[in-house]
């Protein structure tokens, strides 16, 4: 079985012969896990040796460069300054006086002619034989909180609806378009759509299913119906307690949600499984925050099979951590003690019963 048609198995309730790994994870972890490979690269460390079934493409910004602080900070296409490691923490949130629809009109978006979304014809041969995830990420929460400040957003979502709700579209409209386009320049690559917006915390949401439904649901449902309309399957990244929304996930036509935070608050596993098992493929729930961060490759291995034989029992999952990028505190030897065992387990219980 290639992993192109293992990735998406789960999804389309297909045979497999075992269930398919996805990984992520800083640049700095992925070379920690090539050494400790001895591979010669990344491509022979994590497709070669430890078979993970997905490889990601993403439209790639063409635009201008943007400005660097001698401090190390930086702009961003969204006119947001950040600092810190990776992709940074917002520093400025140039939005935060916008008392008016026109405030927010006014605002210089970012222009997806910056982005070339054409998929290459090397980064098609590098990825032939596995499942394609493309589109865009489309994390327009993160965008609209960090363009006027986080407790301003989720006050004015209360005080000033049509200011919020033009910022969440304007934010919204970017991801649509560029992932639009995406599929119109690349008819039939995509497998996966694969979007993520963090609408949890480890205790509860960020925000009220209400507000929720109010503010994101339509448009979550406009990119998704987009996605399916092209012949892909569609995946959700969402951290946290976010049990509350599964059932609108669903609704709205999600076919996988991740990461499935198993420590944070009523997200066990079973429970989980139980209630929603039938409807979603889950995709993730192998504990970042204490099992391959702190514990042995024995104790890894325990519970990837533990995982595998809970969200995995109605033959609707992915393996992956449950975190979408392992940083590099996390030991290499239990990342790739994970995704060995995977390997080695197979279906599991799964496989033993179907």
């Amino acid at each position: 079985m290639t992993s192109k048609e293992r990735g998406v198995a789960p999804i389309k309730n297909k045979t497999m012969d075992r269930f398919p790994m996805w990984y992520g994870g800083d640049p700095k972890t992925t070379e920690n896990i090539v050494a400790a490979l001895s591979a010669k690269d990344e491509n022979e460390a994590l497709y070669d040796i430890l078979d993970i079934d997905y490889k990601t493409i993403r439209p790639e910004y063409v635009g201008k460069p943007f400005k660097i602080y001698e401090d190390g900070s930086f702009d961003t296409d969204w006119g947001i300054r950040r600092a810190g490691l990776h992709y940074g923490q917002a520093i400025t949130h140039p939005l935060a006086y916008a008392k008016s629809v026109k405030d927010i009109m006014d605002y210089p978006f970012p222009d997806i002619d910056d982005y070339d979304c054409k998929i290459t014809e090397k980064q098609l041969s590098d990825a032939e034989g596995y499942t394609i995830i493309g589109g865009t990420w489309s994390p327009f929460f993160h965008d609209a909180t960090e363009l006027i400040g986080m407790e301003e957003f989720f006050i004015k979502m209360y005080t000033d609806e049509k200011v919020i709700d033009t910022l969440v579209g304007k934010c919204f409209d970017f991801y649509y378009e560029l992932t639009k386009r995406s599929f119109e320049q690349n008819p039939g690559v995509i497998d996966i759509f694969f979007m993520g917006n963090d609408f949890g915390t480890q205790r509860s949401l960020l925000l009220s299913p209400e507000m929720w439904r109010k503010y994101f649901k339509p448009r979550i449902r406009k990119i998704v119906d987009l996605a399916h309309s092209n012949n892909a399957v569609t995946a959700v990244h969402s951290c946290g307690a976010i049990r509350k929304l599964i059932p609108d996930l669903i609704d709205v036509g999600f076919d996988a949600v991740n990461p499935i935070q198993v420590n944070a608050s009523d997200m066990d596993p079973q429970e989980l499984m139980n209630e929603f098992g039938d409807d979603i493929t889950f995709f993730g729930g192998i504990d970042e925050n204490d099992i391959l961060l702190n514990q042995s490759e024995e104790r890894v291995r325990e519970e990837t099979k533990r995982i595998i034989d809970i969200l995995g029992s109605k033959g609707k999952y992915i393996v992956a951590a449950s975190h979408d990028y392992l940083l590099p505190e996390v030991p290499a030897k239990n990342i790739i003690a994970m995704f060995d065992e995977a390997r080695k387990y197979g279906l599991g219980e799964f496989g033993r019963i179907s």
